[in-house]
């Protein structure tokens, strides 16, 4: 090999070794790029909160209850605390909080399905029963109605319960024109109101306008008819009042005497959990558990992937490598050679 074409080649082959240097170079910050997404995946799956399902013994807890009157009443919660009457001078230690069954009088909606209404002669009718006009039934100098106070107490009772409602709207604009010099208003006002006696003997009221009124009702015999009455209904109410409580060795309530009475009630203790709450957590749970386990799929699909591009690159890397020290080696041979040419042209000038 001549002496120019040693040193082409040479050129040739270090310009190719800087070109697998850099490339290498390439992989080796390809690969770190690589590192870091992995270890910030990593860092994601460390910092993720794995979801806890939920333990029922939170949920639970125990319940006192006492018998009064012959009903009982449940305590939804007891508070410490050091209170003196006043008036009698009786010390307590607590404040609780009762739920109790009481009869109130109360404003009811009822749903009518299916009501038949219709008029015959004039009159409106629900099924068999024929309806009164309550403008009919306002007392006046001319006549009385035994019954109208029944119908004031109802219909104050639904308005008071029922504000909303179509009736409620018509007997507060009758109530408007209620005054001393004429205590029995404008009844003309009451002339969309109609009522009648249903089998339970209860005095039910409807008015013509609305959406579920009578005429609606007729012009669409599937339409629901809403009616109105009042009566005394059983309602869970809380009731708040201080107590003194006594306790056993446990710490368990074991009596309780309610200010303002000489009564001492035995209470009687029952674990309950509030599956409604539990419910909840669990669905919860499940749920966070579901977006956990996705997460961690998804971090896990990415790392694999990093980790194929990462095993691609070091396999290229190892390629230049061995390629890398295959150019060295040649490079060591056409050294050599234009060594040699260098020396076989010096001697031949030393020998002229």
């Amino acid at each position: 090999m001549g002496m120019a074409a040693s040193q082409a080649r040479w050129i040739s082959l270090a310009a190719r070794k800087t070109n697998v240097e850099y490339e290498g170079q390439q992989i080796n910050q390809a690969r770190t790029a690589l590192a870091n997404k992995s270890s910030e995946l990593w860092n994601q799956l460390y910092n993720m909160q794995v979801p806890t399902a939920p333990n029922t013994t939170d949920y639970t807890k125990t319940q006192y209850s006492f018998k009064s009157g012959g009903t009982t009443k449940t305590i939804e919660n007891i508070d410490n605390v050091s209170y003196i009457d006043p008036d009698t001078g009786m010390a307590y230690n607590s404040y609780v909080t009762y739920s109790s069954e009481v009869s109130e009088y109360t404003g009811v909606q009822k749903s009518n399905y299916n009501p038949q209404v219709h008029v015959v002669s004039g009159n409106y009718m629900v099924g068999t029963k024929t309806l009164t006009q309550l403008s009919t039934c306002v007392p006046s100098a001319e006549k009385t109605d035994e019954n109208w106070a029944t119908y004031v107490a109802a219909l104050n009772q639904i308005k008071t319960d029922l504000p909303n409602t179509e009736i409620a709207s018509q007997w507060n604009a009758y109530l408007a024109t209620v005054t001393e010099e004429n205590p029995y208003g404008d009844a003309s006002l009451l002339s969309g109101i109609y009522l009648w006696l249903d089998s339970s003997n209860e005095y039910n009221f409807s008015t013509k306008a609305g959406n579920n009124g009578l005429d609606a009702c007729i012009a669409n015999p599937d339409r629901t008819l809403f009616s109105y009455y009042a009566d005394n209904q059983i309602h869970n109410k809380k009731v708040s009042d201080y107590a003194y409580i006594e306790y056993d060795s446990s710490g368990r309530a074991t009596s309780m005497q309610l200010r303002d009475s000489t009564a001492v009630y035995d209470l009687t203790t029952e674990t309950v959990t509030d599956n409604v709450a539990y419910n909840d957590a669990m669905n919860k749970y499940n749920y966070n558990k579901q977006v956990y386990e996705k997460k961690v799929q998804d971090i896990n699909a990415r790392t694999e992937q990093i980790q194929t591009e990462d095993r691609t690159l070091e396999l290229r890397l190892k390629a230049l490598d061995t390629e890398q020290n295959a150019l060295s080696t040649e490079m060591e041979a056409v050294k050599k050679v234009i060594s040699k040419n260098i020396q076989d042209t010096f001697k031949t000038f030393d020998s002229n």
